[in-house]
């Protein structure tokens, strides 16, 4: 429900939320014509600073549409108008001689160059078939999820005799529980649960990476990673629907796609521009990545193509963190690189697009994008630091933001017998304790069972029930609620880091948005609006 302080709050940050959301985009549109004669006519001005109509559509095609839909003109104009006084306020301090606020420039100037190069190319996604979806799903990981259990130490040496004991019988969970010195094993036990692929927090994506690999009861380490030494088993691998990840792996069969068509693209540069590599160099190269190569011979030629050489100096800083383990790929390699850093760049020139205007344009809004954040951040470093009571209000007054919602817990079985399903439910409706490997435990949050279809008809049943079996993608799966899980709020120490990083950004929204209203009080016989133009601009369609 929308209160009227809701609304007040809204309105108050509206502004600061458009200038936040524009700053936080890179995409920017070719400039439009003000009017028919194709000259740019000033909608505002700030100081001698112009804000035309072209930057202004610019502007817009950096706002989400759900914030664009139903916003008039003059609330745009008023946003730029603050932006310009804050990038005004940035430069006045010295934050635009930053070597970091060139290098944001520059890089963005590089990759819209990039874009616009392979857009010429006429590289871009497809639409790919059903088939070649469902392909890519059943070979790559994104189809199943892998359930595991650790036992982490800190000393590598004890990690044999743990060994020894398992191989002997020992139950792997209860020396987990008993040897692990990593605190979250001792919090939530040795079984980690199910993860999908990607979804393990990178210091220990090595983890689930391995699990992917294992087979069913495997064991596997010890595993060094972050701050231990890692004993994995593999205890389950469930398969996951392909309706479940299709958005996932149509990204992934996209970007594929673009691939082949970068290493055709590339492969016709080479021939353009008559690249060959020299063998001598090649190896030079490779050594010196390898570490065992003599550098005295920068020089040294590695590739000659129409117009140029690339000496071995200039091919290591290309090549630099590159893996020369394996000759062929390597080659590979070099050979993608010196297209995508030398070729391209090749082919900018002999297109003239470093002159395109949107190029420009790009570079320019990232510069700003730039200054706009320093200048926040030195806001917010004076702001003073969050007290319990300032975190409490808070707290209470977004109380809503932090509910957790209401959850089913069930344990769940999947059989490929329709049969099996049904011997099971009726033994577990008759009373008998029925013990089975297959059985998962699973919570569901309320989203699973808003649907109008058997499973979520069962899982808004009562616990203690039984139910299916239904059949799915993967087979028949039987249902037995276990516990329901009203929904609840958590108190502030539970949730006290999210609370409080949400108040800073609270903070932060408040004190650009004023300061941007103290900038404009004091600025404001500098600041004009073309109030005709504006009007004009209204009436066009959107």
């Amino acid at each position: 429900m929308i209160t009227r302080s809701t609304t007040i709050r809204t309105a108050f940050y509206a502004t600061t939320t458009l200038i936040v959301l524009a700053c936080g985009q890179e995409q920017d549109l070719p400039e439009q014509a003000a009017s028919s004669s194709g000259k740019s006519s000033a909608l505002a001005q700030v100081g001698s600073v112009e804000i035309s109509a072209a930057r202004y559509s610019r502007y817009l095609q950096r706002i989400p549409g759900i914030i664009r839909e139903g916003m008039e003109p003059g609330r745009y104009i008023d946003a730029l108008i603050e932006e310009e006084l804050l990038v005004q306020e940035a430069e006045a301090r010295g934050l635009h001689r930053s070597p970091q606020a060139q290098a944001a420039a520059e890089r963005e100037r590089l990759a819209a160059l990039q874009r616009l190069l392979y857009a010429r190319a006429g590289i871009g996604p497809g639409t790919p078939s059903e088939d070649s979806l469902r392909a890519y799903f059943a070979r790559s990981p994104y189809s199943r999820k892998v359930r595991f259990s650790l036992l982490m130490v800190r000393d590598s040496t004890a990690i044999e005799p743990l060994l020894a004991q398992i191989r002997q019988g020992a139950d792997f969970e209860e020396l987990s529980l008993r040897h692990s010195q990593d605190p979250r094993i001792l919090e939530r036990n040795a079984d980690m649960g199910y993860h999908r692929w990607g979804e393990t927090m990178p210091a220990y994506s090595a983890l689930t990476e391995k699990a992917f690999s294992m087979e069913l009861g495997q064991l596997a380490g010890p595993l060094k990673v972050a701050d231990g030494f890692f004993l994995i088993k593999l205890t389950d691998v469930h398969p996951v629907s392909f309706e479940q990840e299709r958005e996932t792996v149509e990204k992934l069969v996209k970007r594929e796609d673009i691939g082949r068509q970068l290493l055709a693209y590339y492969d016709s540069l080479h021939t353009r521009y008559g690249v060959r590599y020299q063998k001598d160099g090649m190896a030079a190269l490779r050594s010196a990545l390898e570490g065992g190569g003599d550098l005295t011979n920068g020089s040294l030629e590695v590739v000659s193509y129409e117009g140029g050489t690339l000496s071995l100096t200039r091919a290591l800083e290309m090549m630099r963190g590159a893996n020369a383990t394996d000759a062929a790929a390597f080659d590979v390699a070099v050979r993608r690189e010196f297209a995508r850093q030398v070729l391209a760049s090749l082919e900018v020139v002999r297109l003239a697009l470093i002159r395109d205007k949107d190029v420009a344009a790009s570079a320019e809004t990232a510069r700003r994008q730039y200054l706009v954040r320093r200048l926040k951040e030195q806001l917010l470093a004076q702001a003073q630091e969050p007290n319990v009571n300032a975190l409490r209000l808070f707290f209470e007054e977004h109380k809503a933001r932090y509910q957790v919602p209401e959850k089913v817990e069930v344990d769940r079985l999947l059989t490929d017998d329709p049969e099996e399903g049904r011997r099971i439910v009726g033994r577990l409706r008759g009373g008998q304790d029925v013990r089975d490997d297959r059985f998962v435990n699973l919570i569901y949050g309320s989203g699973a069972w808003q649907g109008d279809n058997p499973v979520s008809r069962a899982l808004r049943a009562e616990a203690g029930t039984v139910h299916g079996p239904f059949a799915t993608d993967n087979g028949y799966i039987v249902v037995r609620i276990t516990a329901r899980r009203d929904a609840h709020y958590p108190p502030l120490e539970e949730v006290r880091e999210q609370v409080e990083a949400d108040w800073r950004e609270d903070q932060s929204q408040k004190i650009l948005k004023e300061f941007a209203e103290e900038l404009r009080k004091r600025r404001a016989t500098e600041i004009s609006i073309n109030g005709e133009q504006l009007q004009r601009l209204s009436q066009q369609p959107s």
